[in-house]
Parts: C-alpha cells; sequence; structure tokens
C-alpha cells in the first residue's frame, strides 16, 4: 500500500510540474537559456513536456521526501540504490497512467 501511495504521489507532482499547476518552480527553469533547439525551446521546456522524464524526478523526489528521517541522518548505498530505483519505476507509472489518461480524454 505504501508503495501506491508514493507513485500515485510520484504523479500528482509529475502532473502538477508538467501542466503548470507549480509555476513557482516551473517559470523560473523553463527561461533559463540550457541547450535550446532549433524550435527555440530549452532543455527544461523539453522534460517538462515528457511524463516519463518529469516523472523520473518526480520519483526521486517523491522518495526523499518520505524517506527524509532516514535520508538526513545518513547517506547508505542502499538509500541511493532505493531513491534510484523508485525513481526508474516512478517514470515508467507517470508515463502508463499520463498515455492512458490521454487515451480515455480522447
Amino acid at each position: 500500500m505504501h508503495l501506491i501511495e508514493m507513485i500515485l504521489t510520484a504523479y500528482g507532482l509529475c502532473f502538477a510540474l508538467m501542466n503548470d499547476k507549480a509555476t513557482l518552480i516551473t517559470s523560473p527553469l523553463r527561461m533559463l537559456p540550457l541547450f535550446k533547439d532549433d524550435a527555440g525551446l530549452t532543455f527544461f521546456d523539453r522534460m517538462l513536456r515528457c511524463p516519463y522524464c518529469t516523472g523520473f524526478h518526480a520519483g526521486w523526489l517523491t522518495w526523499i521526501g518520505y524517506n527524509w528521517p532516514l535520508f538526513s541522518t545518513e547517506l547508505a548505498l542502499g538509500q541511493v540504490l532505493g531513491a534510484i530505483l523508485f525513481a526508474l519505476a516512478s517514470s515508467a507509472s507517470c508515463y502508463l497512467i499520463d498515455t492512458t489518461a490521454q487515451k480515455l480524454e480522447g
């Protein structure tokens, strides 16, 4: 049950970041002139359009949020691997949920 709760939290964060519900965070990121392409999109513009990419970053942020007491006392290899593995699971889950929601919307 804890894993499902974390996945849904990560998707909520991913959705908020992708759909400009967290403009305090996304607006400054979109203005950074990093790696502009031919269409004028920056790195963060492209990343925030991709549920897989944004889901990965939402995943490790969610993992840190849920495990903060353990994370703040000592940083062990198992914790780092746990964060990376959850971020990967989160990216796949966010992509799957977002794609399914888009198909259902028509």
